[in-house]
């Protein structure tokens, strides 16, 4: 998630050179927050480079140089890791400069590909991508030249260097390893060391298996579509030709799981369904494997949406009667969607409106999910409900706002309760919306990755430390609530109880105790805390907290910078 910039926004700024003194231009500067949500600026002449519309917060900075530059990738500093680098602090409106930094030359990969003839392949992709904590960030590639010879730079490498996973992707083979495995986990590894070459020698392409056949509808073979064939984790989307001819060229062997649509047809899967069911098991290398599609004519399903409410905004999912399989569209601006290539059968609707302000969630008949019998052209008219929106502030227990925050309505007293979430901004506002008129009840939950990042114990409304004492909501059609505020409690030892209770009863709130017993009584400190008793006073309570005692356990979460990463061309397992 890329970070939005406030009126009061800040900046950070500094120049990034090479080892020898040399600028470093065009590089990515990435400056990501405790919750890896991010900017990020590129260098310019002389390395120099500012990010602007920073809100307050503390933030950790990355380098990617372009794919062609010599320099390895970093971390401010040189860390050697996400959470090992020095947080920068930016507040309301403030500029940080000087954050000037170098760059070590990296190490190179090269080597030649070739098909198994001995033939050289040029045009194809050899993606390095680092597979150790030192380099977890890095993924470069370069293109095989006309001689096959590919050369990759700027890898970066902790002491005594890293391994890197090599991957090949060419027009017409598999993606596969180096070690002519197709999975990653059999795979060779390349040890790169910081400004040296590695040479990885000839690598000879695997062929492979192809796959092709004739798809054909009711009057023979067809002329337009598209085939998909599926196998060991690729797949590919070769075009139905105008004699209905398909061919999937350079898959890894397996079982092999085929699929074709066609304009007016129904989405045939192998043999002849509706779902996946068969698969045909193609394991030799280099088979031509010959699968034929029947595709029969299509049924469509058009669902037309009414609701107090922007109903144009309304999308679905229509899902076949085991679940298997499910197509979907957005609504066009008089609230109508129509869904083509089924086959005849029942169906189950989702329907996503919250962005209509209207009720998201499956058509239903009752308490049971509505079955709608789709044959030929079957149109139906759903009125959707107007949904309750509810809104507050999460802060600390310091009145500090909680950001990044999630917040969570929970369906009480459901067989499989249903949950709506949403995370607070930078102020701790959260809304909620979509909401049904079930009773819920609200509780915030705050994920850590870097163990020196800031934390807060959960917390449900009203104050309650357990679901089971929360406070229950039954949000009525329509309704906008605001002023449900939450109070979290600070937890910087991600315990999962308050540091001022710890301070209060003589634990550490250095460090994560929530497993001891310091009374003796059988209860854990997190068990008394649920309970809201005094840890080292003898025996709880007794009550029920519904909770097990463990240790509570970082979170871990997507860093969503690395999506930066992207920038560089990916050679894929398939393509």
């Amino acid at each position: 998630m890329i970070l939005v910039a406030l009126a009061t926004a800040g900046e950070l700024a500094g120049t990034l050179l090479g080892e020898e003194g040399d600028a470093v231009v065009g590089a990515t500067v990435v400056a990501y927050d405790p919750r890896f949500n991010y900017a990020t600026a590129t260098t310019r002449s002389g390395g120099a480079w500012t990010i602007t519309g920073l809100p307050a917060n503390a933030y950790r900075i990355l380098y990617f140089p372009a794919n062609d530059d010599p320099h390895a990738d970093g971390f401010f500093g040189g860390a050697p890791g996400v959470c090992d680098v020095e947080r920068v602090e930016v507040t309301d409106g403030g500029a940080r400069s000087g954050l000037d930094d170098m760059l070590p030359l990296g190490g190179t990969l090269a080597g030649r590909v070739l098909d198994l003839a001995g033939n050289p392949v040029p045009g194809t992709v050899v993606e390095a991508r680092g597979n150790d904590s030192a380099t977890q960030v890095v993924t470069r590639s370069a293109t095989a030249d006309s001689d096959g010879r590919y050369e990759i730079v700027g890898l970066g490498a902790g002491p005594g260097g890293s391994p890197y996973e090599v991957v090949f992707g060419a027009e017409g083979w598999p993606g596969q390893w180096l070690g002519q495995s197709y999975n990653s986990s059999t795979a060779e590894n390349a040890l790169v060391l910081l400004g040296e070459a590695t040479g990885v020698g000839d690598y000879a392409l695997l062929d492979g298996i192809s796959v092709s056949g004739v798809v054909s509808g009711p009057d023979g073979p067809v002329a337009s579509g598209t085939a998909y064939v599926y196998s060991d984790g690729q797949v590919l989307a070769p075009p139905i030709d105008t004699a209905g001819v398909y061919l999937a060229e350079g898959l890894p062997p397996g079982d092999v799981v085929a699929w074709a649509s066609s304009p007016g047809l129904a989405t045939t899967y192998y043999p002849a369904s509706d779902r996946p069911g068969s698969a045909m098991p193609v394991h030799e290398e280099g088979t031509e494997a010959t699968l034929d599609l029947s595709l029969p004519a299509e049924s469509t399903f058009t669902l037309a949406f009414t609701g107090n409410g922007d109903v144009s905004e309304v999308s679905v999912l229509v899902y076949n009667d085991t679940y298997t399989v499910g197509r979907g569209d957005g609504s066009d601006d008089a609230g109508r969607v129509t869904i083509t290539g089924l086959y005849p059968g029942d169906y189950y609707v989702y329907v996503f409106a919250d962005d209509a302000g209207l009720v998201s969630g499956f058509a239903m008949d009752g308490v049971e999910r509505r079955r709608f019998a789709v044959d030929g052209s079957t149109e139906v008219q759903l009125d959707l409900r107007q949904a309750g929106t509810f809104s507050g502030t999460v802060t600390g227990d310091d009145g500090a706002p909680v950001y990044g925050a999630t917040v969570s309505a929970i369906e009480v007293g459901a067989d499989e309760p249903r949950t709506w979430d949403t995370t607070t901004d930078h102020d701790g506002r959260y809304t909620l919306t979509g909401l049904d008129s079930a009773a819920v009840r609200l509780v915030a939950t705050s994920w850590w990755y870097c163990p020196s990042d800031p934390g807060w114990a959960d917390t449900w409304y009203d104050g309650a430390r357990a679901e089971e004492g929360a406070v229950v909501l039954e949000p009525a059609e329509g309704e906008v609530r605001d002023g449900l505020d939450l109070a979290m409690p600070v937890d910087d030892d991600h315990d999962g109880m308050g540091d001022a209770w710890e301070r209060e009863h003589g634990l550490d709130p250095g460090r994560d105790d929530s497993g001891d017993d310091p009374d003796g009584d059988g209860y854990t400190s997190l068990e008394e805390w649920l309970l809201d008793t005094d840890p080292t006073g003898g025996a709880a309570s007794g009550a029920d907290c519904g909770c097990s005692g463990a240790p509570r356990a970082g979170a871990v979460a997507t860093a969503t910078f690395l999506a930066v990463a992207t920038r560089r061309r990916r050679a894929a397992p398939s393509r």
